[in-house]
């Protein structure tokens, strides 16, 4: 066992705690996170519905956050390299590309520039139909697999890798998909959309404070096989970093994990439950799988102490895990520990 092992624990266990104590002094959330599940839930048919009006195309895919699923009349979020690059409405039978309005609120256009700046695609296509012409040179420009310009835009790294990771854990099983990834699959809303659950959890500076526009958790994925099928949340970094090392991703994905285990446990839980994906009712024991998903530390030091590590935390139990990998515009070369807990559900650590 590693020397720092007890200060890594006391660290984990203290995120806990305090996300317990932040949530059960802030109760709003309950309300407000009901009533998103409510209307997700009463929209599911027709995002459905609506999905089926159109094909995606790789490598632009379909996202849905929590405000567009509870809409009334629903749109996609259509992202290359996990950032927006269009909306996608469907009203009636007509589906159409849209833009977003510029800062002035008076007319359309802050995508496409942000598409010129990062990618160097300078098409119209606000107010498009998904059939006509604007739209296949829209689809054939980002098929090109244009880089983005690091130059004009450095941030978004995290959401090119979210990207790939989730295109990985989306393929079907078999020879496409890579063993270490078999039965990791992400959630999404109604099936069809990529979703990154929202928290009331934020960073300032160096402290979680709680936050009615808290941040998203990265990946949250379905693990596993059967009734072993679990939840997990997936903390992603686009660099193994002394200052970001997995030890403070994998606290800052016990804070969300805390929150969905309080989620699950609250009146609402039971919607929330299927819209991750399970039937029946929220079970009486949970297991909440917090990985830390980063590439493999250059010096080959990749921490992997605390791999399998069960965490008891009253009836419920959150196990910790990690998956490193190589990247070169696709994920190669993945360790992780969650294959064990596929295999074997008893993988805890004395």
């Amino acid at each position: 066992m590693p020397s720092d092992w007890k200060g890594k624990m006391h660290k984990f266990n203290l995120a806990v705690k305090d996300a317990i104590r932040l949530l059960s002094e802030n109760t709003e959330w309950v309300s407000r996170y009901s009533e998103y599940a409510k209307a997700i839930v009463a929209n599911r048919s027709v995002i459905k519905d609506k999905k089926k009006m159109f094909h995606q195309w790789s490598p632009l895919y379909l996202y849905m956050n929590v405000n567009r699923a509870k809409s009334c009349s629903p749109t996609f979020s259509l992202r290359y390299f996990g950032q927006d690059v269009a909306y996608l409405n469907i009203s009636g039978k007509e589906v159409k590309l849209k833009d977003e309005k510029c800062r002035d609120n008076t007319k359309y256009g802050k995508l496409r520039r942000q598409n010129q700046r990062d990618f160097g695609c300078s098409i119209d296509f606000h107010d498009k139909k998904w059939t006509g012409t604007e739209a296949r040179n829209f689809r054939k420009y980002f098929l090109s697999n244009p880089a983005r310009n690091r130059k004009n835009n450095k941030g978004n790294e995290e959401h090119r890798v979210e990207d790939l990771l989730l295109t990985e854990f989306s393929k079907r099983q078999g020879r496409i998909k890579k063993t270490k990834l078999h039965n990791i699959q992400p959630i999404k809303i109604a099936g069809v959309a990529r979703f990154q659950m929202p928290t009331p959890f934020g960073a300032s500076g160096k402290q979680v404070k709680y936050s009615k526009k808290g941040g998203g958790i990265d990946i949250l994925a379905r693990v596993g096989k059967g009734r072993g099928t679990t939840i997990c949340v997936m903390e992603v970094k686009d660099e193994y970093l002394k200052k970001e090392p997995p030890q403070k991703a994998i606290t800052q994905g016990l804070y969300y994990a805390t929150f969905i285990r309080e989620l699950l446990r609250s009146s609402c839980g039971n919607d929330w439950w299927n819209l991750f994906g399970f039937s029946g009712t929220v079970r009486k024991k949970l297991n909440i799988c917090v990985c830390c998903v980063m590439p493999f530390n250059k010096s080959g030091d990749s921490d992997k102490s605390f791999g399998g590590y069960q965490m008891p935390i009253e009836n419920d139990t959150f196990e910790l895990h990690y998956m490193y990998f190589s990247e070169d515009g696709k994920i190669n070369n993945i360790k992780t520990s969650i294959g064990g807990r596929i295999a074997s559900n008893n993988t805890s650590r004395g």
